[in-house]
């Protein structure tokens, strides 16, 4: 009898003994913050919101929260609309952290959704700073420097991009398309949202006016728009004279015209046209190379520059930038011809516009067309030839950013 009674608290301290350890089991997942993090991914990644705010909290309440906590914390506020939330935790990411450079995408994504694009494109800026090779935040800032008509910016981020990745069918001929088009008016919409949140929105101001410059029937709604922008701007000063002209204003514009700043593209062309109009051929001819070397893909300026020369008798030299217009013309309508996405796969449309591109100097787009030719067809000996050509030649740098307050 006192065996058994002996085997039986045996039995009783292994029942307890075990009980105890899984207690202690349990009480361990529900502290240890590596499993309690993977739970709150797991919930927040299956739509279980509240479950995964649940672990993050209690994560909260035995360690200071760590940069991956942030982003996960982050991606939860966004996801259910709390901006401001999502925001002050990736504040709290700090850049040397492996993960800062999704962090401040996230950040600029979270801006350019709430129509903030000033803040969004500082994001991405800051995102590529800590991060140079994040394809998306170059992805991010095309987006937004495309829709504020912003040429010269657009072609540095593409021409970084081609660096970093192969462009594909959509980024070529978006980035061809940048050289010459203009939005569609409609686009006006948008870009009236963008100021309305944020008043201080510069650039969107100004391709709002770019748009509607050719359309008097709204000039109070441009006047309004152009109200903030100070004096002593040089893009809205040329803005204003171009305006004036339009509407017949022709003193306003000369006084304008007077004090605007000489190193200005679009002001040196209007100087170019006046001085063509009083037939000072030699003043023209300065101010329309001015406005030139500020614009490498404009085809307005060198054909006004062409026609200056020829009045001048410079045949030679009008031949050399009427050839350049051509080549640009050229590669212009070829763009405006196979523009279908049904036609996004034909190998020949692709050397093509290789071809085009490379007669306009435009080299690094030339070897993403070819590129893409022999990926579809490896065995295209024209594209092959083409692109090893190319190989020997040194693609150019992305042009310098434009001095404060210029746009082509």
């Amino acid at each position: 009898m006192r065996r058994v009674r002996v085997w039986g608290l045996v039995a009783l301290a292994l029942v307890v003994s075990i009980g105890s350890g899984g207690a202690w089991l349990a009480a361990r997942g529900r502290t240890d913050p590596d499993r309690l993090w993977a739970e709150a991914e797991r919930a927040f990644l299956a739509g279980h919101w509240d479950r995964a705010r649940g672990a993050l909290r209690t994560l909260q309440g035995i360690r200071p929260a760590s940069p991956l906590d942030c982003m996960l914390n982050a991606q939860l506020a966004t996801a259910e609309g709390r901006f401001d939330d999502a925001l002050a935790a990736l504040g709290r990411i700090p850049d040397a952290h492996a993960i800062a450079g999704q962090a401040h995408l996230l950040a600029g994504r979270i801006e350019r959704q709430r129509r903030r694009l000033r803040k969004a494109e500082a994001a991405f800026r800051r995102a590529l700073a800590v991060k140079p090779d994040l394809v998306e935040a170059h992805k991010e800032l095309i987006y937004i420097l495309g829709i504020q008509s912003r040429r010269r910016e657009v072609d540095a981020e593409f021409l970084a991009l081609a660096r970093l990745t192969r462009l594909t069918h959509h980024d070529l001929f978006t980035w061809a398309l940048t050289h010459f088009t203009h939005w569609n008016p409609d686009i006006v919409a948008d870009l009236d949202a963008f100021i309305k949140a944020d008043p201080e929105d510069r650039y969107s101001r100004l391709a709002v006016v770019e748009l509607l410059l050719e359309r008097p029937e709204v000039e109070s709604y441009i006047e309004r728009i152009l109200r903030p922008l100070p004096g002593n701007d040089p893009d809205a000063t040329a803005l204003r004279i171009n305006l004036a002209f339009n509407l017949g204003h022709y003193d306003q514009a000369e006084t304008l015209l007077a004090s605007a700043p000489a190193n200005h593209p679009r002001i040196a062309r209007i100087r170019g046209e006046m001085a063509l109009r009083r037939h000072d051929l030699d003043g023209a001819i300065q101010h329309f190379r001015a406005a030139l070397s500020g614009e490498p893909y404009d085809r307005v300026s060198p054909m006004q520059l062409a026609q200056a020369l020829r009045l001048k008798g410079d045949e030679a030299a009008a031949r050399i930038h009427l050839d350049r217009v051509q080549r640009l013309n050229r590669l212009y309508n070829l763009i405006i011809r196979i523009r279908s996405p049904k036609r996004e796969n034909q190998v020949s449309d692709l050397a093509e516009l290789g071809t085009a591109c490379e007669d306009a100097g435009l080299l690094a787009e030339a070897r993403g067309w070819y590129t893409l030719a022999i990926t579809i067809n490896p065995l295209d000996a024209s594209a092959q030839e083409s692109l090893h050509r190319l190989g020997r030649s040194t693609v150019p740098a992305p042009p310098p950013p434009p001095f404060l307050g210029a746009r082509p």
